[in-house]
Formats: C-alpha cells, structure tokens, sequence
C-alpha cells in the first residue's frame, strides 16, 4: 500500500524529471491577484497559449435596449447612451448600474464619453457599501484617478482605461448623474466596459488601494515598457536572413524557417511609386507547419493602412521610413513560410526582409497557431437613418478554438461636404458572438468607441492598445486608420466567433470602401471564412465616386 509519503515522493521525481525534459510544470494554485495582472500584461509569449485558467470575456454598454432582434429594424436603433443595468438609492441619491456582475472575475478595459463630463462614478467591490474608487469620469477612466497615462488617458476625445481590476465575489459600477433615457443631453453618458469571468471556484483577490501602492514600482515599470514595444521583445535565439528584391506584378519573396519556434520579430518594408496602392495591392502570406494561415494587404496587416502612417502599438510599429514590424508571436512545430506577393497589375514594387527572429518555444496542449485575415469591398453604399435597409460587415467568422486578439479598420469615406448633415461615417455598433449565442455578449455603441475615441474625432493617436494613425475620413472626403489589439480584454471560444460592425452613415446612400483585418489565435482543425482575394487587392484604392 502506497503511503501519503510515498506519493508525495513520486509527485516530486515527475516533476524533477519534467523540468530537466523541458517540459512546462503546471503551477501549484496561486490567486489571481492584481500583481499578476500586472505582470501578464508585457508577457509576449502567453498570447499564444489557451488561457489557463479558462475565462469568459463579456462587455457592458450603453447599447440602446430597444435593440432586441437581430435581423429585425429594431437591431440598428441608435440612441446608445444613458442605458444603464437596474439602479438602487443610496444615501439619497440615485446610483445607475454601469456593470452589475458576479464575481470571480477582473474589469479589464474602459471606454466612455460625454459632450460635458458630470455626475460620478463609483466602483463598488465584493458588496463593500463604501466604493473603492470614485470620481467624474474624465478623472476616473480618462485622467489620474486611478493611474494615469499609459494605462489611463483621454485620447480622441474617448476616456479609456485598461488597469486590470479584479473581484472576488461581484463587481458593480454605478453612474450618480443625469439620467437622459431616451432623450439626449450634453451629460448624456455613453460607455463600453469589458470584463472576465472565472469559473466558480477560482481564487481571485479582490483589488485595494493598498494594492496599487504596494504594486507601485510594478506598475511604474509596466507603463514604461508597453508603449516601448521596440525595447520588449521575446528572446531571439536565431535568425533567418533577410534581403531585398524587386518584385514585378506577380511574383513573390518568400523566406523559410524548419524546426520548432515561434516567430517573434518580423520586419519588412516594401517601396513603390504610388504607395497607397502598395500597401493595398502588396500581401503578406504566412504558413505554419504546411498549412496557409495569414493572408492580409501588407499594408493593413502592420495597421498602417492605405499608406506610410507612422505609429506603434504593443504589436506593431511603422516608422516614418516605411519599416514595419510585428511582435505577434507566431509558434510552429516543423516549419514557417512567409512571402510578399506584388499582387499590383502594372508597377514593380521593391520588397526588403530584415532578419527574421526566430525564438524557443516549448509546444504545450494550450499553444495555437497565429492567423490573420482580410475583407474589403470599394464603394459600398452606405445608408443613414433607415434601419430596414441597414447592414452589417462581417469582420470574420471562425469554427474552432481559439482566443480572438485584435484588428485594424481602414476606409475611404466619400460624403457630401455640401450637406447639412455630417459626414461621420461611424455610429455603428459592434456585434461579437462567442460559442453560438443568440444574443451578442458584446453589443457596442459605435465603431469609434470600440476603437477607443469620440465623436469622430480627427487626432492621430497611438497607445498600447489602441491607435488611430489617419483619421482625416472621419471629418470629410479621405482615408481613416483605427486599431485595436488585445491582452486581458482577448475573447477565448470554444466553438465558434463571430464579429459584426453595423455601417451608418449619417449622409443617406454614401459610398465608402470599407475593409478589416483580423488577427486570432486558434488550434489546428480551425477555420474561418478569410478568404484570399486577389481582385479585391488588385482594386484602385480611393478611386472617386461619379
């Protein structure tokens, strides 16, 4: 009969023996806590793997609740402020649900607005009666209420924060100002928040403010290194070589890595005459262990869209001198392929790889596979204020498992500038359905605001987690460049994701090119409707409407 002690023995030599095999060690049980938050957020390599443990990302918004059934007119009903989750009287004043969920769980991202910011906000945690945090929403999400810049700053006009706040037991955030319901006022507030939820059962300590002055240093460090992606990357532990090529209409530049590793530095640049074009007609091809994975524009993968437009976020960077970088990781078991292909039909183009970093990686039962892909279609009509003839773009559809981890906007918007309406093309929501839902478990209130600005704002900005490199569509005739990518606000699916983003239009039947790419992770059997279109590439790009 085996002893307790002698169990104990065997549990220690397996795990000796693991260690010395290279294989990972699954942790002893440690709480999810605020620090290792923190310390997660510029750990490049775990966006590969399956989260462990397994969580759920939903959202809560100001979505209009007149919005009920898809397929239905009343699916595209505007009005996405003021709309709140239930309220409660608290010392003579009413307090308006933001968020009202069960915990375990984390608050992830913030977006909000308002024309004029009034009333307060108050974080509530674990059914505490006195809030942990509170203050105008401009202070709070937007300012230093909390933090402050990078995790905290107003950028576009739209407040955003992306501290991680984590909850033993339940969270409720509560908004104590003007109630407009249904009709507008300059307080009206309009607000997107996402959060995860754990299993029941899973340890998670609850945020203090003790935290964050114990955390300080921690959290100085972290908002130093992410907006410095260049100084953070993943260990090189080999390179394959670079090189410069002139690519005619057709032909590729392909680079070829075998055995196991990951991707974690690519850096290319591609030069030609009309460079809009380029960036458009030129794209990018990765396979993973002998199966195509990425296909997208070179231009809209890096983010940079129609064009040189200089920014970085944590994943990507373009500089002025056409360099683009990506620090996705991108694991494989045998082998990796990447080409550049000049889809163009008349002008060579010049293509140049930098050496690509190659580093470890030990493949585990949660590692998946990189893919990114494309849509696009010029002059799609727009339609205004006619919910029976609205429609939605569908970003991607993936069957499978995987974690969906961001993507890039880029359109040319074409409005009248002689009509008494504005020519914002961007009130529509956001759609995203996880593993077969009826309803959306994120439901937004505008594509500006799941990019993180406001009222159609103009500003470059460049975050973390968040970018606008062009925005010049946004208020007139031109191009406009938004980004989001992903680190505890990723959305794991067990079966299925689907992503919808309503067109409105404020002008009726405007023309606009409108085109998405999507970058997740996923095991192998996966698959998505990304499809490979070459004429679609092959396009002039902002052609003008008769």
């Amino acid at each position: 009969m085996t002893t307790r002690k002698h169990t104990m023995a065997i549990f220690s030599l397996i795990a000796a023996m693991a260690v010395m095999a290279g294989i990972p060690r699954v942790a002893a049980r440690e709480a999810i806590d605020f620090k290792r938050l923190l310390e997660e957020m510029p750990d490049r390599s775990a966006i590969a793997e399956f989260p462990r443990p397994e969580f759920v990302c939903k959202q809560a918004s100001s979505y209009n609740r007149l919005s009920k059934t898809p397929g239905n007119p009343d699916w595209f009903i505007g009005g996405d402020f003021c709309q709140f989750y239930g309220s409660n009287d608290v010392e003579g004043r009413k307090e308006w649900f933001m968020l009202d969920v069960e915990g375990p769980g984390v608050v992830t991202r913030w977006w909000l607005t308002q024309y004029r910011y009034e009333g307060t906000i108050r974080i509530y945690l674990d059914g505490a009666k006195e809030p942990v945090f509170e203050g105008r929403g401009d202070k709070l999400v937007g300012g230093d209420g909390i933090t402050g810049p990078p995790l905290a700053a107003l950028r576009g006009a739209g407040c955003n924060l992306y501290l991680p706040i984590p909850f033993r037991q339940h969270c409720r955030i509560t908004y104590d100002g003007p109630n407009a319901g249904t009709d507008f006022k300059d307080a009206s507030i309009f607000y997107n928040i996402n959060y995860l939820q754990y299993p029941k059962g899973t340890e998670v300590k609850t945020l203090t403010k003790a935290d964050l002055k114990a955390n300080s240093e921690l959290l100085a460090r972290v908002g130093r290194e992410l907006p410095q992606p260049e100084n953070n990357p993943i260990a090189i532990h080999r390179k394959v070589k670079g090189g410069v090529q002139t690519l005619k209409p057709g032909q590729s530049m392909t680079r070829k890595v075998t055995g196991q590793g990951a991707i974690c530095l690519l850096r290319l640049r591609v030069g030609a005459k009309d460079i809009e074009q380029a960036m458009r007609s030129t794209v990018i091809t990765a396979d993973f262990d002998g199966k195509r994975r990425v296909w997208a524009p070179f231009g809209e993968f890096f983010g940079s869209g129609l064009g040189i437009n200089p920014y970085k976020d944590w994943w990507r960077r373009v500089e002025k001198d056409g360099w683009m970088t990506c620090w996705w990781p991108m694991p494989f078991r045998k082998s990796a392929e990447v080409s550049v292909t000049n889809h163009g039909m008349t002008e060579s183009i010049e293509a140049e790889f930098d050496d690509i970093g190659i580093a470890e990686w030990q493949w585990t039962d949660r590692t998946m596979y990189f893919h990114s892909a494309w849509r696009g279609e010029n002059l799609i009509e727009f339609v205004g204020d006619d919910r029976k003839n609205m429609q939605e773009w569908n970003y991607i559809t993936i069957a499978g498992k995987g974690v969906y981890v961001g993507d890039s906007l880029s359109l040319y918007n074409r409005p009248d500038m002689k009509s008494h309406l504005g020519p914002w093309w961007g009130e529509g929501d956001e759609k995203i359905f996880v593993d077969g839902e009826s309803f959306p478990s994120h439901f937004g209130t505008g594509s500006e605001d799941y990019y993180g600005y406001a009222f159609n704002s103009t500003d470059f900005f460049d975050a973390p987690f968040h970018a606008q490199p062009s925005g010049k569509g946004n208020w007139g005739i031109g191009h406009t460049t938004n980004g989001r990518v992903r680190i505890h606000d990723r959305i794991p699916f067990n079966s299925q994701f689907r992503f919808d983003m309503e067109l409105f239009h404020w002008q009726p039947k405007r023309k606009t090119d409108y085109a998405t790419t999507t970058h997740w992770y996923a095991f192998d059997g996966s698959n998505s409707n990304g499809q490979v279109m070459p004429e679609k590439v092959r396009e002039k790009v902002a052609q003008t409407a008769e």
